[in-house]
């Protein structure tokens, strides 16, 4: 349960936020042991996994206070304490105030997924995490805002043995656009 806003989130009323990305999230998100949401926004990927009966650690990391705030309201709107998941209320990367994706990956054990959406930052998160993600059993959702972008996270992964796959946006999206003005917005995958 999700508290909506009808006239700016349609998208999400009709379950169609990010459907494209669906499957992918269902079959590499299955009996993970840990989730870190990185750009968890107001926690829709973090309460999915945090009904999934295996889930053992969940960490969200979001920027915006008001973000969280809506994070914190959706965490008791599905029964949810707040202790249930670790909060993060920062930027993930190396710069001054930041949070490494190292620093988050060092407490977590056994199989994992990652979900970046930071708005073209991608690879400033990845770069943080060091050689942490050179090993593991770690799938990973990134959500790409540049051609560039694309192309420097799939190089990135590749050279780390990932196995990388374009998740293309759906064809409704031209009829019932999101409401974001990005030239460009599509997710790509990454497994072991």
């Amino acid at each position: 349960m999700l508290d909506l806003d009808l006239r700016s989130q349609t998208q999400m009323v009709l379950g169609l936020w990010e459907r494209e990305t669906y499957s992918f999230v269902q079959t590499a998100g299955a009996n993970v042991q840990w989730l870190i949401d990185i750009g968890a926004g107001s926690g829709e990927m973090t309460l999915h996994f945090l009904r999934q009966p295996h889930l053992i650690r969940a960490i969200a990391v979001e920027p915006d206070p008001a973000e969280v705030d809506a994070f914190r309201r959706h965490l008791k709107l599905n029964g949810f304490s707040e202790d249930s998941c670790q909060i993060v209320n920062g930027r993930i990367g190396s710069g001054e105030g930041m949070v490494p994706l190292a620093d988050l990956i060092n407490l977590l054990q056994g199989r994992g997924f990652i979900k970046i959406d930071v708005d073209g930052a991608e690879m400033e998160v990845l770069e943080s995490a060091g050689t942490l993600l050179d090993e593991g059993n770690v799938a990973m959702l990134i959500e790409t805002h540049s051609d560039q972008l694309e192309t420097d996270c799939m190089a990135w992964l590749l050279k780390r043995n990932y196995r990388t796959s374009i998740i293309k946006n759906a064809w409704w999206r031209r009829i019932l656009p999101d409401g974001r003005v990005i030239a460009h917005n599509r997710w790509l995958s990454a497994i072991r």
